[in-house]
């Protein structure tokens, strides 16, 4: 079972050598799945994921800044847990770009200030997560024993519920997708037939077997619930939340966690199998992300049957909703206040649904507009990211506007709450879509590069200031008011622009070359998650730009 940063640098092994954490306390409760040791700068895409990297600094002394900050970058983005690196002789101190970059995308950067033997580190911290994978593995054969034992003899779900809160010792709820309580238990108290931390230790009540359990074992007080969704023939149709209560076992709810959705699956199939729209349904979005390769009859004819085929047209919208049954709800009561037709599912913690949109004279974009103002009016839960894909305008071209809806939800943030607009994002979205890099940044280059030059020589902003200066249409007021300074000083810098870039004309091709080039540009620092430089942008622009998804996503 993995262990969180935090903890990790809790093992007298590592405590040895005084660690210090200079960056991305964010993320120090990243699971650890093992602990590697390596002075390989590009090692990133040999790991699988939630690796510790113990270096010696020996590579790191000789590399470049640039290098340093794309080796932290690049094992950010691999999803390593952390890094801790060794000062002494070879390397002095943590160069500072590792700092500053690790900050910049939460991964954790650990100074271990006393040399110690990384051979006993990894067997100490490794064998930890080997013991406790282990035993949460018996732990979860016991879940799903106990389950299965119950399903054997015909329990219904309340019966489930109850096994599940004895073994887990959390209250258990089980809810559909829409919020309706399907079944719940509470969890007993400890003593009266419950599976305690002690038990789930040691089963067997041997003393000499006892394993010292750390202070992730059991649950604190006040832990919120964890949520598991359970699935029946690939289609979500319920959430299990299980809310500990105090001591309960961590290693217990995490196996039950991994095990118990089955059994329910397999129970929800027996008592409240799927019906006819719930499989079309599923059917319609597995045709739909399937994109060329699906059968466009057979996508015709699945969406006649769930009442899409007779719109105008349609818009597709996803939502990062996270844990909470309801919360899907709420955004299909915005999108279908006006009597539209919706079809929605929820998988894990992602709700998709296609909006059937009549048009009435209005354009699509009007009518999809529309769809995009009503989501922003509805208050939301702040860890709530909804992405709102183009229109269609044929069944067709379903799976294209999933896809971007996909797309764009992925350059969002998860920490905001925002309705993001594909059509508004739509040059970040072809900058991500464009596999030639090579050939936008030579574009960018010969329009705008001297310009860009200058800015990285002096530290300035003129980039920001042309930008803003095209999205407010050449508008001097509007624009140094969005900069905060004063019209002489913005046509002082609006002069230097012009000068660096030849001076183009208004109206001109050149002129349209630029304002592209400084779109892709835009679009390019977002996705790279470079917001330095964008203070000015108005909050239309900020949502575009300083929400993007960091690299290490």
């Amino acid at each position: 079972m993995p262990m969180p940063v935090s903890e990790v640098l809790c093992d007298p092994t590592i405590r040895a050598a005084e660690p210090v954490v200079l960056a991305g306390q964010a993320g120090l409760d990243n699971a650890v799945t093992w602990v590697h040791t390596s002075e390989v700068l590009d090692i990133a895409p040999l790991l699988r994921g939630g690796e510790l990297l113990l270096v010696g600094g020996v590579g790191l002394a000789d590399a470049s800044p640039t290098q340093r900050a794309r080796y932290v970058r690049e094992l950010a983005e691999r999803g390593a847990s952390g890094i801790a690196i060794e000062t002494g002789a070879r390397l002095r101190r943590v160069p500072p770009e590792m700092v500053e970059e690790a900050e910049r995308v939460s991964l954790p950067l650990v100074q271990l200030r006393r040399v110690v033997r990384f051979i006993e580190v990894t067997q100490a911290v490794n064998g930890l997560l080997v013991n406790e994978s282990v035993r949460r593995l018996q732990l979860a054969d016991e879940v799903s024993h106990a389950l299965a034992l119950a399903l054997a003899r015909g329990a219904e779900l309340p019966e489930l519920m109850a096994v599940l809160a004895e073994r887990t010792q959390a209250d258990a709820r089980l809810t559909a997708p829409d919020g309706e309580l399907l079944a719940e238990a509470a969890a007993p108290a400890l003593g009266v037939g419950s599976f305690s931390t002690a038990e789930a230790d040691d089963p067997a009540g041997d003393p000499a077997d006892d394993v010292v359990t750390g202070p992730s074992t059991a649950a604190p007080v006040g832990m919120p619930p964890v949520v598991a969704p359970v699935d029946s023939a690939g289609v979500t149709v319920a959430l299990l939340t299980l809310t500990p209560r105090p001591g309960a076992n961590l290693l217990v709810l995490d196996a039950a966690l991994d095990r118990a959705p089955e059994a329910l699956g397999l129970a929800m199939l027996r008592f409240r199998p799927l019906s006819r729209r719930q499989r079309d349904t599923h059917e319609l979005f597995e045709l739909a992300r399937a994109g060329e390769r699906a059968s466009t009859r057979r996508l015709r004819e699945v969406a006649t049957r769930l009442g899409l085929a007779g719109h105008d047209a349609w818009v597709v919208t996803v939502a990062r909703i996270g844990p909470g049954p309801s919360l899907a709800t709420g955004i299909e009561a915005a999108v279908g206040r006006t009597g539209r037709t919706l079809v929605s599912e929820v998988d894990r913690h992602v709700h998709t649904c296609v909006v059937g949109l009549s048009l009435g004279g209005r354009s699509l974009e009007q009518a999809r507009q529309d769809v995009v103002t009503e989501l922003r009016s509805v208050a939301l839960p702040a860890h709530v990211t909804v992405a709102v894909g183009p229109g269609a305008r044929s069944v067709e071209r379903l799976p294209h506007t999933l896809a971007e809806a996909e797309g764009t939800l992925a350059l969002t943030d998860e920490s905001h709450q925002v309705v993001a607009d594909s059509v508004a994002l739509g040059i970040t979205r072809l900058v991500t879509a464009v596999d030639r890099d090579d050939l936008l940044q030579a574009f960018v280059d010969e329009q705008i590069g001297d310009l860009l030059a200058l800015d990285r020589d002096r530290a300035g902003s003129l980039f920001e200031t042309l930008a803003l200066y095209l999205r407010h249409s050449a508008n001097k007021t509007e624009t140094a008011a969005r900069l905060h300074v004063q019209r002489q000083s913005l046509y002082q810098r609006l002069e230097r622009i012009m000068a660096v870039l030849g001076h183009p004309q208004p109206g001109t091709s050149r002129w349209a070359a630029i304002a592209l080039a400084v779109e892709l540009e835009t679009a390019r620092r977002t996705v790279a998650g470079e917001v330095r430089g964008f203070g000015g942008l108005d909050a239309a622009d900020r949502r575009a730009t300083r929400r993007a998804r960091r690299p290490a996503d």
